[in-house]
């Protein structure tokens, strides 16, 4: 058997496991779903009333390149141009959510390939309520930084980073060395281009993007992530429980011709 032909059984056998993994979390009774989503983002209603304590952000606050209007996120791939008709589909997570980092693991390629081929249009949208829950500010920390690695360019790979770098203590946080130094050089960013964004971070220049993608999640109704729209439906985890990533197309075709 060739190496290439090994390494494709080795990604389609991790793709299945990563697929498994999900559907246990999720849980195809719904119990698990209960116990793992509905207990932790409960907290949405009090983060409404009791906003996790922040450092006030320096003046000259800058919105990111790629930021959609309204608050509605940020195109991830800025590049891909929509077909007319294609769906608006929107993933909404927070940086320290592990299911998010799950569902970003299985599908995130998915994603990038109908958004590539102008199949979807695809918004991202950062929110940051795990603050209150877990009485830290890593994922408004982690909101900013990527923000602020789409100023210089490099927000997708800066993104994909954040999660393959998150904490496996749940509430342990990014420390602010990984998300100043050791992530923007993973991703290539250096000289003046990492100054840039050292100087973005040290300021704070995004956080009123980045809270103003809090704000506008909370008002589209959003309990909890990660949470996945369709032309503004919502699509219930449960449904991704049978679902391979090759077949995320056509259960974003079912949700939208059923609207």
């Amino acid at each position: 058997m060739s190496q290439n032909r090994r390494e494709q059984l080795r990604k389609a056998e991790q793709a299945k496991a990563n697929q498994q993994r999900l559907t246990r979390i999720i849980g195809v009774g719904a119990g698990l779903l209960v116990v793992v989503i509905v207990a932790v983002f409960a907290v949405v209603l009090i983060s409404q009333a009791n906003k996790a304590a922040t450092t006030a952000p320096s003046a000259g606050q800058v919105t990111p390149p790629h930021a959609l209007a309204d608050n509605l996120g940020i195109r991830p791939y800025p590049n891909a141009t929509p077909q007319a008709g294609a769906p608006v589909v929107e993933l909404f997570f927070d940086y320290q959510c592990p299911i998010c980092n799950q569902f970003e693991t299985i599908y995130g390629a998915s994603l990038e390939k109908l958004a590539s081929a102008g199949q979807i249009d695809l918004h991202y949208r950062p929110m940051i309520f795990l603050d209150v829950n877990l009485q830290n500010d890593a994922s408004l920390r982690a909101g900013v930084a990527a923000a602020c690695a789409d100023t210089v360019g490099k927000y997708r790979e800066y993104h994909d980073q954040i999660f393959a770098n998150q904490p496996q203590q749940e509430g342990a946080g990014y420390a602010d060395s990984l998300l100043r130094d050791t992530l923007p050089t993973k991703v290539g960013l250096s000289g003046d281009t990492l100054t840039s964004f050292q100087k973005c971070y040290d300021g704070k220049l995004t956080q009123n993007w980045v809270q103003a993608q809090e704000d506008a999640g909370e008002k589209a109704g959003v309990t909890g992530t990660p949470t996945f729209k369709v032309n503004g439906k919502d699509v219930p985890l449960k449904d991704f429980s049978n679902v391979s990533p090759d077949q995320l197309g056509e259960l974003i075709k079912k949700v939208q011709s059923e609207q």
